[in-house]
């Protein structure tokens, strides 16, 4: 009898380990699963955000990212740099001068026929005189008229010489010497050139405290910052009435409409400094300065100040702050300046501008 009890006590015994062993293995089960899909849905570690440096603002940007936002980065090359001084000018119109050129040739031309009346009168003149002075062989009438005659021509032509003088002189005064030498030759390449818009022309006007002579070229350049060389003709005898200085002509090979305002940039010394250009497509402006951003390593940019003291064509010359063979961001600028600005999760403004303040 107790033999029998005794094997019920085990067979009931292995039931209830059984099934704490099923519970065990139920409740593991449904933990381990749950923390897989926990894991599943947890986010992914962030690849970008902005830190500061070493004083510098560095921004992390991942390589898809980069692609996305079109980053592109270009080595910085080594520049020369001339000081220079900027002043201001505008582009002539050629009508005043044209103008000129056809008058002068007009009043060549009836010069040229007066001179020919007046030559002519003066043969008839002479040959009248010498007839009445030998016997009367001619009368007085015909004698005195034509003296009449030569003294009309003469008068004539030494008013259409007058007043090609006076032509000469109008042009010596709107345009100065050169430039009236060119309009009154037909001949003149140089005027050519000007009617056909290869060359325009320019009146710049110098500092007036500035004691330099004017300079044999220039760089010039309208708002697309390209610029381009100006070579002097002469002194303006006119001035531009809105800005104060020393006027002189210059002549440039570029199609720009008259009456544009155009900057002009002189050289005032023949020392060249070396340094590098920063490019303009990697200027972004922030706080009131140019800024640019360096490429540290493949993931990080930083943002390093761009001296505006000198400017020059296509940016900013530089001789601190950036090395040759350093590369600069291109494209997207702009974008990492946005990503740095960006205000961090759960503040109310992100504004870092001191302008802000």
């Amino acid at each position: 009898m107790n033999s029998r009890l005794n094997t019920k006590r085990i067979v009931l015994a292995i039931l209830l380990l059984g099934l704490a062993a099923i519970a065990v293995w139920v409740f593991f089960s449904g933990k381990l699963s749950i923390g897989s899909k926990g894991e599943a849905n947890a986010p992914a570690a962030a690849t970008q955000g902005v830190a500061v440096v070493n004083g510098v603002t560095v921004v992390m940007l991942d390589s898809a990212t980069q692609t996305q936002s079109g980053i592109r980065t270009e080595p910085l090359s080594a520049a020369n740099y001339r000081a220079e001084t900027a002043a201001y000018g505008t582009v002539l119109d050629l009508q005043p001068l044209i103008d000129l050129s056809t008058r002068y040739a007009s009043a060549r031309a009836d010069a040229d026929a007066a001179r020919a009346m007046a030559a002519a009168s003066r043969q008839e003149y002479e040959r009248s005189r010498l007839l009445y002075q030998d016997n009367q062989n001619v009368a007085l009438k015909t004698y005195q008229a034509a003296q009449a005659a030569y003294q009309s021509d003469q008068a004539k032509a030494d008013a259409a010489a007058l007043n090609t003088q006076n032509i000469q002189a109008a042009a010596r005064q709107q345009f100065g010497a050169t430039l009236g030498r060119w309009a009154f030759d037909p001949h003149s390449p140089e005027l050519v050139r000007l009617l056909n818009r290869q060359e325009v022309l320019l009146r710049v006007t110098l500092p007036l405290d500035d004691g330099r002579a004017a300079p044999a070229q220039i760089q010039i350049s309208t708002n697309n910052d390209r610029r381009l060389p100006a070579y002097l003709i002469s002194p303006s005898p006119q001035s531009d009435p809105a800005v104060q200085g020393s006027a002189f002509i210059y002549r440039a090979a570029a199609p720009i409409a008259a009456g544009t305002n155009i900057a002009a940039y002189l050289p005032t010394s023949k020392q060249i400094t070396h340094g590098m250009l920063i490019p303009a497509s990697a200027i972004v402006w922030y706080g009131g300065q140019p800024w640019a951003y360096k490429q540290i390593d493949a993931a990080h940019f930083g943002r390093y100040p761009v001296a505006q003291q000198s400017p020059m064509q296509g940016g900013f010359f530089v001789t601190q702050g950036f090395e040759p063979g350093e590369r600069v961001v291109v494209s997207g600028a702009q974008l990492l300046l946005s990503e740095e600005l960006r205000p961090p999760a759960g503040s109310a403004s992100g504004c870092k501008d001191p302008e802000c303040d």
